[in-house]
């Protein structure tokens, strides 16, 4: 971690999720947290972060934690026991995760991580994470320009149909500009997850299913679609439970949604 001037400091930091629209989500979120600098790097596996951690060369890790095969708990836990055994000190990882608060805080800790941040991300409170594992001193933010009088909420048939957009609070310092063009490859990635999803419930794999079913639950508001959330908080819920037959439900009206929206080109 280094200074580059006055009011940034630099952070080589790790962006770890299986699925490419969480990875640029953080990314875009991370525009939004000032007083840093972030060169950033990625992986897309638990068993990819442990392999990059080794070197020594980032200063901070943002692990998802639910990844198929080696999921966000197991690589942490491999991260901290070969830090061990090489004398390393521990570097700080921040869990993210679209889990229960109070469920995230107890499991996370268990794993070794240092902190978590709940889904849908927020740049304040990704920025004031970064901030405190590092022990970097609150930088003042930079002057904001005067904002643009709010448009008003579109009443037309895409929010019948979809329940509108995400709520203020979950899109609140998330870049608008790059997240129009960034829509459109997310219900397509997710229109494929699906496929997926509902091949793994036929065949009885609850960690597929479960993992799908929380990322669509932290994505779905970021993106400003708060229905997608939803769906992927009841699957969440119902794959737990081994309620197949529910889980299969849902998941088929969910590609019907995503079918639906993508016709739509995309817009909340």
């Amino acid at each position: 971690m280094e200074t580059t001037n006055p009011r940034k400091t630099l952070v080589r930091i790790l962006i770890v999720d299986d699925s490419r629209s969480s990875r640029m989500m953080v990314k875009n979120c991370l525009k939004g947290v000032t007083g840093f600098e972030f060169e950033i790097d990625e992986g897309d596996s638990g068993n990819v972060a442990f392999e990059k951690c080794k070197p020594g060369l980032h200063d901070l890790v943002l692990m998802d934690i639910h990844m198929p095969g080696m999921d966000g708990y197991e690589a942490t836990k491999l991260i901290r026991a070969w830090e061990r055994t090489k004398g390393r000190p521990a570097m700080p990882i921040i869990a993210v995760t679209a889990m229960d608060p109070a469920q995230a805080a107890t499991k996370t800790k268990d794993a070794g991580c240092t902190t978590f941040v709940s889904k849908p991300l927020k740049p304040a409170v990704l920025g004031e994470a970064i901030n405190k594992v590092l022990g970097v001193a609150s930088v003042a933010p930079e002057p904001a320009a005067t904002p643009a009088p709010a448009a008003k909420a579109s009443g037309g048939m895409f929010s019948k149909m979809f329940g509108g957009g995400a709520k203020k609070d979950e899109t609140d310092g998330v870049e608008q500009e790059g997240l129009k063009g960034m829509r459109a490859m997310f219900l397509a990635e997710k229109q494929r997850e699906i496929t997926v999803a509902l091949a793994a419930i036929d065949t009885g794999d609850t960690g597929t299913v479960a993992s799908m079913a929380y990322r669509l639950k932290g994505e779905g508001a970021n993106y400003g679609f708060t229905k997608i959330s939803e769906f992927g908080g009841t699957l969440a819920q119902a794959i737990e439970g081994r309620d197949f037959k529910t889980a299969r439900n849902i998941t088929q009206k969910l590609m019907s949604y995503l079918g639906k929206a993508i016709e739509q080109g995309g817009m909340a």
